[in-house]
């Protein structure tokens, strides 16, 4: 019997990457031990000051409305690497690009781009004025799209200051030069605060207060140690909701994405420029810092609906790739019997990821209102909490049965302390044929393979094991933690990325036929 293991560490066609796809070192100019231009003299965009009393009155109007919860505002900007910062030639032959970006009122600043391509070699970094925080480098593993057509977006994740610093390099000899254009500067204007810690001086103040929310490292989320690691906080430009990985019939650990279609609707942030923060978590009672280490960008729509507000994605960047990102792919149930208990996994108002328990959950049998918005009957399962709620930001999360399936995602809630805190969750079941096309339904993605489906599917972990599969044309991507193929035909025209956080294997019957692309990676390693 032939195989071939790729083992961690042993890593073919690739690189050691962290993170957002980036490469987690320090800016280039801080290795050389000087930074040539002082900081002070890199050019600098200064964004307008925010008007906190209007922020704060639409804030409060929007408090009641079926909309994401926002933390920052967006100032709409064009500045690219012809129109703004300063270029520069470096001691080893390359070029050097520097902007600075204040914003007078931000606790934090993030960053979305229209276009983002880069050249093999160049990095981009992004560090904060005092030097303490850096995120990058981003490399042309971030790129979506080509440089000649097609170019897609990106999005770079938080430095909590009021004063950031771009840095761009092209080594010597690099044959094409990067695009970076950047549309909207995020500035931050709340804390990404923990919920929990509230409650706690709430508490202090009032010892009649009972405790609304639930850390999902608590006793109460001790059921759901797998399932959290499906959950993700969605961040889009200055709004977040919430959303999970689902597992398919294919049981390939394909990226699927299930979040609420308001969420979608309540943004003009391209899909492209979403970020997804995984893993996002505190210690029971405790503090958690935000990790830009635990990240992805970008995602395509696949499916969306009104009628039960579900949103399916599939990501661009597998999280697998990630090996700071612990993974697990949700089961599902589209029976049509209400669950006898169930969880609802999410992130309010961004906060560290949360669990809220319910025994008692309904079918809505009537049409009702979410902010003067009709939906119809026999489309949502609401759920009792009796220990948890919900809030803004919560949107789009998960609703887990008494077998830890998913059968719902969060449209809205009353946000009640601490009893008959309710919440509206789209049923996965009507969803399943929705509007009757793939665009509008979740069968065709839910079900890839075709054929009859099942009515339950169990969620699975990262490992992945494929036999009997064959890939034609276009661009296919397999990503796991333990990877074993086998009796597997790549076909020519066809590339195919295997990756690995931990080994590869692939077993008696791989073949990659002449005229294919196979790129494999295993370990922190990631394709080139």
């Amino acid at each position: 019997m032939r195989r071939i293991i790729v083992f961690l560490f042993l890593v073919f066609f690739c690189y050691a990457v962290k993170a957002q796809l980036s490469t987690e070192e320090i800016p280039y100019s801080w290795g050389k031990g000087s930074r040539g231009l002082s900081i002070q003299s890199i050019p600098e965009v200064t964004l307008p000051k925010l008007d906190m009393e209007a922020i704060n009155k639409e804030d409060l109007e929007n408090e009641g409305l079926n909309i994401p919860v926002r933390f920052g505002f967006s100032h709409y900007v064009n500045l690219t690497l012809s129109n703004s910062g300063i270029w520069q030639t470096t001691s080893d032959g390359g070029r050097l690009w520097n902007l600075r970006i204040y914003s007078p009122d931000a606790l934090s600043l993030n960053l979305l781009y229209d276009k983002f391509w880069l050249p093999d070699s160049a990095k981009f970094f992004i560090y904060s004025e005092d030097m303490r925080q850096n995120i990058g480098a981003y490399t042309s593993n971030n790129n979506k799209g080509d440089n000649e057509r097609n170019i897609k977006g990106f999005a770079t994740g938080f430095l909590f200051t009021n004063s950031i610093v771009l840095e761009y390099y092209e080594p010597n000899g690099t044959e094409e030069s990067g695009i970076i254009s950047i549309c909207q500067a995020i500035s931050g204007y709340r804390y990404i605060y923990d919920v929990v810690r509230e409650e706690i001086q709430n508490r202090a103040n009032h010892p009649d207060l009972l405790t609304c929310h639930n850390d999902v490292t608590c006793a109460a989320g001790n059921g759901y140690v797998n399932e959290r690691n499906a959950v993700a906080c969605m961040v889009m430009g200055g709004l977040s909701c919430t959303g999970a990985l689902l597992n398919t019939t294919a049981n390939d650990n394909r990226p699927v994405f299930l979040s609420a279609n308001h969420c979608f609707e309540g943004t003009s942030t391209s899909t492209d420029q979403w970020t997804f923060y995984w893993n996002y978590e505190a210690p029971c009672g405790g503090n958690a810092n935000w990790d830009n280490n635990r990240s992805t960008t970008g995602a395509n729509l696949l499916a969306r609906r009104f009628d039960t507000d579900f949103l399916l994605l599939n990501l661009v960047e597998h999280p697998a790739m990630n090996s700071n990102i612990s993974l697990f792919f949700l089961g599902w149930d589209i029976s049509t019997t209400p669950a006898s208990s169930g969880a609802g996994i999410h992130h309010p108002r961004r906060s560290p990821k949360k669990i809220s328990l319910t025994n008692s959950i309904i079918n809505v049998s009537s049409p009702f209102s979410v902010s003067g918005t009709t939906y119809p009957a026999n489309s949502y399962w609401r759920a009792d909490f009796y220990s948890g709620t919900t809030e803004p930001g919560s949107s789009g999360s998960p609703f887990l049965n008494q077998n830890n399936r998913v059968v719902g995602q969060a449209l809205a809630s009353t946000v009640a302390c601490p009893s008959n805190a309710l919440t509206w969750y789209g049923r996965l079941d009507v969803s399943w044929n929705g509007g009757g096309t793939s665009s509008t339904r979740l069968s065709d993605w839910l079900n890839p393979l075709g054929g009859t489906a099942p009515t339950t599917l169990n969620g699975k972990g990262c490992d992945i094991t494929l036999d009997n599969r064959t890939y034609n044309l276009g661009s296919h991507t397999i990503a796991g933690c333990l990877v074993t193929i086998s009796n597997t035909t790549i076909e020519p025209n066809t590339t195919v990325r295997i990756h690995g956080q931990q080994s590869v294997v692939l077993d008696q019957g791989f073949q990659a036929k002449l005229g294919s692309n196979v790129i494999i990676s295993a370990g922190g390693g990631i394709w080139q």
